[in-house]
């Protein structure tokens, strides 16, 4: 049984802002609406397009095989303050 997939937080981004956007259009004066209307439609569409992309998207992502590689430094690190010096 799988249980219900959250949304990332970048759709919950998108549906807030559009929410946000929807909300300002009565505040705009008339000859600036489209302003609103066209942030809220872009944004409507990168919800619904982050949104579809959770919820059909695989699971969790798969766990690394293998450990990542660290480098080894190039150089040494400094002596203490107060040491001898070379």
């Amino acid at each position: 049984m799988r249980g219900r997939r959250p949304l990332g937080r970048r759709a919950v981004f998108f549906w807030v802002a559009t929410l946000v956007c929807v909300a300002m259009v009565p505040a705009m004066p008339p000859e600036l609406r489209w302003v609103a209307w066209a942030t809220a439609g872009i944004g409507f569409f990168w919800a619904v397009l982050l949104s579809l992309e959770d919820l059909l998207g695989p699971g969790e992502p798969p766990a690394f095989r293998f450990p990542p590689v660290v480098p080894e430094m190039p150089f040494p690190p400094p002596p203490p303050p107060g040491g001898p010096r070379d």
